[in-house]
């Protein structure tokens, strides 16, 4: 589901990125050169997403004189060709054109870097990119005639170097100079990218486009940038510090509400389970399920990619002909969604589940640290009438629940009339049936 406005977002985020655009707006004046934020979340989070529609505000704000020029970076996309800086340029070089402005200053000073570059043995990122290392050369050629020679010793191509990067940058300068109110460089999947890319690109940013003006917002998973440097630098780096060096300040995705999850779910449950002439649910959809699933993945905080995951999970185990619509038995499909929402945000508990190994006690541990203010007790009794737990061959389910402190001795003469509507909607006779859901999503089948 491609989104790129607020108008279809799910989680909320407008308010956010009001802010944000508000605490940049201000920021960027009390900073020496250019402006850093790392946008640190984690992966699937939605950070791709919000930066999708922010762009799309930003370009569209009422006020005409205060759209920013807007530079959409992906990094990853870039990493394959070896030098981040002519990635950059060569979408900045785009964006200034679709504005109706000339970069030919901008191509020839980058043309002159390339052909440092190419001398030296540096990767040059060709019609990719629009920096052309070939061009580079002719264009090196056609000024012989006002060089006295070009230079052949490794020195001189080193200060030939530095000085067309100094000229770059002043052309750089002079473009986000000219840009007011601001430059955006919004630079995605950093965190995607090979250990050296990642380092290469921060450096470039800070070296090449430290310039009074500009605005990098970086989106990345803070962790995997600390390993990429770690990597890079040894495992005794002091990140916090180093990431210092790049970034002026960190801040993070407001948490999904439980209202966002609800939106999410609702979203997904008519994309991936029930499509007309494509796909048909054999779990009845309503309120109660959609309830069943905001409580565990909110409860796990799943990211966007995460439910994402659950759903195409659900939606392959629930498939069925449109005879069989709504018809699973109502544990059948609470079993499932559990399974699914465990197989993805915990896996060690969906194998437990599903081999019939989980000790009571930690089930019920588990269930109440998850669930705090949450049924820890109707998931237990889920979980135990299913076969899901790890119990002894003459125990009954009301010896275990006694155990696990759910019963009483008082309460235990009217356990049948407890758990009989447990026993229906698993079906009797009970048997292992996590076994079979387990064995279900891990062999991609579906319930008959």
């Amino acid at each position: 589901m491609d989104i790129s406005t607020f108008d279809d977002d799910l989680l909320d985020l407008s308010a956010f990125a009001k802010r944000l655009e508000n605490f940049i707006e201000v920021e960027r004046h009390f900073v020496q050169g250019g402006l850093v934020v790392a946008l640190s979340s984690k992966f699937g989070s939605g950070k791709t997403t919000f930066l999708k529609m922010w762009k799309t505000a930003l370009e569209n704000s009422e006020k005409e004189n205060e759209r920013p020029l807007v530079i959409d970076l992906n990094a990853w996309e870039s990493d394959y060709y070896g030098d981040p800086l002519f990635a950059i340029i060569s979408s900045l070089v785009a964006s200034i054109q679709d504005n109706g402005r000339s970069a030919d200053s901008l191509i020839s000073a980058t043309k002159d870097v390339g052909w440092f570059a190419t001398a030296i043995g540096g990767q040059i990122v060709k019609k990719v990119t629009g920096i052309d290392a070939v061009a580079a050369g002719d264009l090196a050629e056609k000024k012989k005639a006002n060089r006295e020679g070009l230079p052949s010793d490794t020195f001189s191509i080193y200060q030939g170097r530095k000085d067309a990067m100094a000229q770059l940058q002043d052309v750089i300068k002079g473009f986000v100079t000219a840009s007011e109110p601001r430059v955006v460089f919004l630079v995605d999947e950093l965190d995607r990218c090979r250990p050296d890319y990642a380092i290469s690109y921060l450096e470039t940013i800070k070296h090449i486009f430290d310039v009074r003006g500009a605005v990098f917002v970086l989106a990345a998973d803070r962790q995997q940038l600390e390993n990429s440097a770690r990597i890079a630098f040894g495992q005794n780096l002091d990140f916090d510090e180093y990431y210092r060096k790049f970034v002026h300040r960190e801040v993070t995705l407001p948490p999904i509400s439980g209202s966002g999850y609800r939106e999410l779910a609702l979203k997904y449950v008519s994309h991936y389970l029930e499509q007309d002439g494509l796909r048909h649910c054999y779990m009845a959809i309503d309120s109660d399920r959609v309830d069943n699933i905001v409580e565990l993945v909110g409860a796990l905080g799943l990211t966007p990619r995460q439910i994402q995951e659950v759903f195409r999970i659900l939606g392959h185990v629930f498939e069925t002909s449109v005879e069989k619509k709504g018809r699973l038995l109502w544990c059948y499909a609470v079993g499932s969604i559990a399974m699914a929402v465990f197989k993805v945000g915990n896996p060690i508990i969906f194998h437990l589940l599903g081999s019939q190994q989980y000790a009571p006690k930690e089930a019920f541990k588990f269930l109440t640290n998850l669930l705090r203010d949450g049924r820890y007790d109707w998931w237990f009794t889920l979980f135990l009438i299913g076969g899901g737990l790890s119990v002894g061959e003459n125990e009954s389910p009301q010896e275990v629940m006694k155990k696990v402190g759910l019963m009483d001795e008082s309460a235990e003469s009217r356990s049948y009339n407890n758990l009989s509507h447990w026993y229906r909607g698993w079906g009797n006779p009970v048997t292992s049936r996590f076994v079979q859901i387990h064995e279900k999503i891990e062999q991609i089948s579906e319930w008959d």
